[in-house]
């Protein structure tokens, strides 16, 4: 379902004669538009602000027609119920799984960084998201060496589940 399809599925359910109340319809909001905007965060967030300022139009629709402001309420504070989606974090939420797990074929691009030195030096080169998220793990108190590592088994769970036949 598209994006403007989803917030006209909010506008139907907020009808203001026999519409849903403003809990049920920040949850539809979370479950619905959020959720397709916090799937793909990881790799938007790397895009420039001007790209991402478009994103924004459409959470703020949505949270308007949740909250049944006008449309010329203030975007900031429509926000207060909601986080905007920049400071979200789930960028670092997802470092910190990817760290337990050394085996994962994303874990070398994201914490053994080759080319720290080449985004460093280039100020206007937007860097990948292990550079991105170092200081916010910082922050956070994150330490490589206080991980604990898991690993996964080799054979898929519905293999253990297969019988020979007799």
């Amino acid at each position: 379902m598209s994006m403007k399809a989803l917030n006209n599925l909010i506008r139907v359910v907020a009808n203001t004669s026999w519409g849903a109340d403003q809990y049920t319809l920040l949850h539809l909001y979370r479950s619905l538009v959020r959720s397709k905007l916090d799937y793909g965060c990881i790799v938007y967030m790397s895009a420039r602000k001007s790209y991402l300022r478009m994103l924004h139009p459409v959470q703020n629709h949505a949270v308007r027609v949740c909250l049944c402001t006008y449309r010329t309420s203030p975007s900031p504070s429509l926000l207060a119920n909601e986080p905007p989606l920049c400071t979200r974090k789930l960028s670092i939420e997802y470092c910190l799984k990817l760290s337990s797990s050394t085996r994962s074929p994303t874990y070398g691009s994201v914490f053994e960084s080759k080319f720290k030195k080449f985004f460093d030096q280039k100020s206007n080169q937007i860097p990948p998201l292990g550079i991105r998220v170092e200081p916010d793990l910082q922050v956070v108190g994150y330490k490589m060496q206080d991980t604990l590592q898991y690993s996964l088994h080799a054979d898929p769970p519905s293999m253990a589940l297969k019988t020979t036949p007799h």
